[in-house]
């Protein structure tokens, strides 16, 4: 990944760490080709240059829209804070599996909370995903975005065409028929911009779960087995891949 200003008409200029991994771990030099990303979807081809003190240059060779993206999809995954390290891991899939953006929120029956080092925690994470990113092939680096709470989340319903909340004690709508609802109403030749909710380890509160219903919020069924929370959020994510 490469910043904007890096990228002339026909070069892209390397350096800082990126500089090093490429000259001194993997030992490219003058016309080894390299793909680099402008994280904003679009993907080069670059035959390298000889490179010099500080940085490295290469030749564009040609340019394409990134493979890594689907821009029929346009995923927030809201995640209750977990115990432990489970964010890191939650925040590595769900790069992997095409997240635009993750937020960590806060409800009532949240184990862990974020306290006094949340900047660090945040910048932690946003690490984790641009080495995910990297990793899968993204045309974006996914966006790791400060502590949230549920209320806070539900003012933001109106800026997603479907906000879903996988809850536990739903037995009647499955995913699959929100979806279906879904297609029924909107315009499913644009992209769909859709919200996902995933509770923390305590689950939601009902009364938590009847505001987000209140408010528009979707509530699906991941089926009659109860699921970790580091596993449910994959789930949804994986269906949304095979959906659309």
């Amino acid at each position: 990944f490469v910043e904007p200003e890096q990228i002339s008409e026909a070069a892209i200029v390397i350096s800082g760490e990126d500089f090093k991994h490429i000259t001194k771990v993997l030992r490219l030099g003058k016309d080894d080709q390299i793909e680099v990303c402008d994280g904003r979807g679009t993907d080069y081809q670059v035959a390298l240059n000889s490179p010099g003190d500080q940085s490295i240059s290469g030749r564009i060779t040609s340019q394409y829209p990134s493979r890594g993206e689907n821009p029929e999809l346009v995923i927030t995954l809201f995640q209750g804070l977990p115990k432990g390290t489970k964010m890191e891991v939650i925040i590595q899939k769900g790069v992997e599996l095409g997240v635009y953006a993750v937020v960590p929120f806060s409800s009532q029956r949240a184990i862990s909370q974020i306290k006094d080092k949340q900047d660090k925690k945040i910048e932690r994470w946003q690490r984790i995903a641009y080495e995910a990113a990297k990793q899968s092939k993204r045309g974006i680096i996914p966006v790791i975005k400060s502590l949230q709470t549920l209320t806070d989340i539900l003012k933001q319903v109106a800026d997603y065409d479907l906000l879903i909340l996988a809850y536990e004690d739903e037995n009647k709508l499955t995913l699959k028929a929100a979806l279906a609802a879904y297609e029924e109403k909107c315009d499913i030749s644009k992209a769909a911009k859709i919200g996902v909710i995933i509770g923390p380890e305590g689950g939601f509160d009902p009364q938590e779960v009847a505001a987000c219903q209140a408010a528009g919020v979707v509530s699906v069924t991941l089926g009659a087995r109860i699921l970790r929370t580091e596993t449910a959020g994959m789930v949804v994510l994986s269906q949304l891949n095979f959906w659309k």
